[in-house]
Parts: structure tokens; sequence; C-alpha cells
């Protein structure tokens, strides 16, 4: 629960930046070092597959956010994979494929990649 604290005390009446490309996002989070990244993936209905994928640091000053959306079988400006489940259903994402791609994007095996669903939202 450290995570929520660190969170919440981050983002009271933050200023909000959204990042529109990933290599933006990408030197914001290499220059400001979070400690975590929180992600949380959203339906996205004019996406095909209707997936969308947020990813989200504080700092003291901002929270910036970036989003992604499902493209066929890629996430469109990062490029990670979506899987398919056999016999039909719901495109999904593994995690270990986000925290990989986002340690080795930033070159850091020490942030924390979590879940928006473990704080709760």
């Amino acid at each position: 629960m450290d995570d929520l604290w660190v969170f919440t005390k981050r983002t009271i009446n933050p200023k909000v930046v959204h990042v529109s490309t990933w290599e933006e996002f990408k030197k914001l989070a290499i220059t400001l070092h979070p400690e975590f990244m929180a992600y949380t993936l959203q339906k996205a209905p004019l996406s095909l597959p209707p997936l969308g994928l947020r990813l989200v640091f504080a700092t003291e000053s901002a929270q910036y956010v970036f989003l992604d959306f499902a493209h066929d079988n890629t996430f469109r400006k990062t490029r990670l994979i979506m899987y398919f489940p056999e016999g039909g259903g719901d495109a999904y994402f593994k995690e270990e494929d986000l925290k990989n791609f986002i340690q080795t994007e930033l070159d850091r095996k020490d942030i924390s990649i979590i879940s928006f669903e473990v704080l709760g939202y």
C-alpha cells in the first residue's frame, strides 16, 4: 500500500500533462525518474479491437499521462502486442510484456509498474 500513499500524496491538485507521443513520454520518464508508473486498460470503442492503454506517472508538480490505442494486433504508438483467445473473446495484453517494454525503453529495472486496479481505480 506504500505505492497508493505515494501516488495519492503526489497527485493532490497536480497539473495534468497529456503527452501525445511515446518518445516524448519516454524522454520525460527518463528525465524525471519516477519511482513507479501506473497503467490501466480501458474501452476504446473507436479502436479495433476496442482497447486503450493509459500510462501515468506523477511528480511533485504534475501528473504525466500517455494514451495508446489498439490497431489490429498491436497498440498503435508503443507497438505492444495484443493477444486474442482461441475461439473468440476480448483482446488482451500480457502485463509482463508491458513491464519488460517500459523497463527496456527507460533502461531501468528499478521502476515499479503497477495497475490502477491495485490503487483502487
